[in-house]
């Protein structure tokens, strides 16, 4: 169990939006919390993926150049 102080400007919002959402404030944050967690995870997955990537010799196009190479720009 974990406790959490918040200011009462961001406990208002929260509270606003645990009423739309039909949640409760402490589900709404879990929930939130959660996915901004494996948001983190997935990032840190990612960069380490492209570490490998580009250390094992290979290399990446940005996506605008690519469009330009092919003529897809006009």
């Amino acid at each position: 169990m974990m406790t959490l102080e918040i200011d009462d400007e961001t406990a208002g919002v929260l509270n606003e939006l645990a009423i739309q959402q039909h949640l409760s404030p402490a589900q709404l944050v879990k929930t939130a919390l959660q996915e901004y967690l494996e948001d983190c995870q997935d990032s840190k997955r990612a960069e380490a993926a492209y570490i490998r990537y580009v250390d094992g010799g290979k290399t990446s196009h940005n996506l605008d150049d690519v469009v330009k190479a092919i003529g897809l720009d006009s």
